[in-house]
């Protein structure tokens, strides 16, 4: 069922109509989601001209001169001339005291590698705790302590670090998350999004380059990161349903294949609870991919490799997008983008890096032209010069990747020296992509319907009830202590059973392939997702909108 017509607006405040209601009005011509593209903002603006304005709620004081100049991109520079000065200082450090350690199956042949790491078990060790069957390699990370060098202070140090780390930008993030969302004590309401960044955006940023730094002390002295505790499978896995998240992010402006449906399409739906995962999503998506950045980061060790730094390269990028909320850098349409498609590099850098080059063993050809197969058919075509070109010149992308794949694997052989019989494993990645796209799609839908069915029953129970709902005016005020306190409780324990759920599998060396065990990471990070953003933030920072459309 499409559309819920048995339920009012007012009826399903609750879960998503306040939200469609005001996207509706931002809606308007063939564009969607105007709120979240510059150029949309300002046709908008100037189509609802001063008698809208003298319907609205006072806005704070926008006409500062300092609004011209790019104090976001200014502090996006600073941000990368960090990164460039760590990465210098992680190979400096590390080159320094000798470590060349790149590779697992360079063991033997490092001169400082036998010292500090286990073998990875590419031979199955009967007996011996985690390395006993034929799968421990796939589950074994190879850049952590020996188990006789590690100590309580070890894993003090790195876990509460880690966690630190995760609760501050929390906090921070949902403080200004806040602000923005209600009026001030004079009913003024901030503008939402800025080419300055504000108190916040400064305390994130200090935050994120100060425990970069606290991590590159952590690797110089204790060494170990949370791989000591937990498995490699869950790292991935955060990092996966992250970019899943940011494809419902970017669902209304670019659809799911080839920019299809496309906003225009998607307008006769506004009203359906199949959208509502579009909203709930691009509204409290960024306390889940700051805890998958965060996780993944304390993870790994910086290591002066080439795929560690461009790991790090990734997390950093998504933290750094993480400091600019509401800055009009943060909806930057080609950033994004980076942000989705680094994945490619990365991992086509670890692949080559950690995999010898033998033939029929090489894995670089699944990930870069699977994650590439997910650009193609999805990611491309958020990019605004889309808009203004035809249609049919989609295919040129699909037909490009089609030749390069083709030709590519008529020299990609497997063991037996055959072409073309491995061109099936570019489908898995985007196969994980999109199946954990439609399992957590179905999750948020079963929960908003259930929500929506539960207010229609309340509602419908009393008219009373529904003639004060339908008179309030205003924006909601914001919470009050104690919710935020019991908030941030339920918020701690339902992301401490995704770590716990990483760590218990790494305790008892469950014996799956890393690929099921991937599949069972994503599928309860999704579900955790779903349930936090459906019921937790909800309670704090409302669905639908407490602050004029026009801000």
């Amino acid at each position: 069922m499409m559309n819920d017509t048995s339920v009012s607006q007012s009826q399903m405040s609750l879960v998503v109509a306040a939200e469609v209601k005001d996207k509706k009005a931002e809606d308007e011509g063939k564009q969607a989601d105007l709120e979240n593209d510059n150029e949309g903002s300002m046709k908008r603006a100037n189509k609802k001209g001063s008698s809208a304005e003298s319907k609205q709620p006072k806005m704070a004081d926008e006409s500062s001169a300092t609004e011209s100049y790019r104090y976001d991109v200014v502090l996006w520079l600073f941000g990368m001339l960090f990164f460039s000065l760590l990465i210098s200082l992680m190979f400096g450090i590390g080159s320094i005291r000798g470590w060349d350690a790149d590779s697992a199956y360079n063991h033997n042949m490092s001169n400082s590698s036998m010292e500090r790491f286990l073998p990875e078990p590419f031979t199955p060790e009967p007996g011996v705790y985690k390395r006993s069957d034929k799968e421990a390699s796939s589950r074994w990370y190879y850049w952590k302590l020996k188990p006789e060098d590690v100590t309580a202070g070890t894993k003090l140090f790195v876990w509460f670090s880690y966690c630190l780390h995760n609760l501050s930008v929390w906090l921070v993030l949902y403080l200004q998350h806040k602000q923005k969302s209600f009026p001030d004590v004079n009913g003024k309401y901030e503008k939402k999004y800025s080419n300055t960044p504000d108190k916040y955006n400064l305390i994130l940023f200090g935050l994120n380059v100060f425990f970069h730094l606290l991590h590159l002390l952590n690797t110089h002295t204790t060494y170990d990161g949370t791989a000591a505790d937990t498995s490699e499978a869950s790292s991935q896995s955060s990092v996966i349903v992250a970019l899943i998240i940011m494809l419902f992010i970017e669902f209304k402006d670019r659809g799911v294949v080839f920019g299809y449906p496309s906003p225009y399409q998607l307008r006769k739906y506004q009203d359906s609870v199949w959208l509502s995962p579009v909203y709930i999503l691009r509204k409290y998506h960024g306390y889940f991919i700051y805890w998958a950045a965060i996780f993944t980061f304390w993870y790994h060790p910086m290591e002066n490799t080439f795929g560690h730094a461009f790991g790090f390269a990734h997390t950093w990028f998504f933290m750094l997008q993480g400091s600019l909320t509401f800055t009009n850098l943060h909806l930057n349409k080609y950033w994004r983008f980076t942000l989705e498609v680094w994945v490619t590099i990365h991992s086509g850098v670890v692949a080559v890096q950690t995999v010898p080059n033998i033939m029929g063993k090489e894995l670089w050809p699944m990930f870069v032209f699977g994650f590439a197969m997910a650009i193609i058919l999805t990611q491309l075509y958020g990019l605004p010069f889309w808009k203004n070109i035809p249609s049919w010149t989609r295919a040129i992308p699909v037909a490009v990747y089609a030749i390069i794949v083709v030709t590519s694997y008529s020299f990609i052989r497997d063991v037996q020296g055959r072409p073309f019989t491995r061109l099936q494993e570019i489908i898995r990645i985007p196969g994980i992509y999109y199946l954990i796209l439609l399992i957590g799609w179905l999750i948020i839908v079963a929960i908003a319907k259930l929500q929506r069915i539960s207010a229609a029953r309340s509602i419908s129970s009393s008219k009373e009830s529904i003639n004060k709902q339908e008179s309030k005016e205003g924006a909601p005020s914001p919470p009050p202590r104690w919710k935020e306190v019991l908030v941030l409780l339920g918020t701690v324990t339902t992301y401490a059973v995704s770590v716990f759920l990483s760590w218990i599998f790494e305790y008892i060396d469950l014996k799956v392939n890393l690929i099921v065990l991937t599949m069972i990471y994503c599928f309860s990070f999704t579900l955790i997702s779903a349930v936090f953003g459906s019921f937790l933030l909800k309670m704090l920072i409302p669905l639908q909108k407490a602050r004029p459309s026009s801000s």
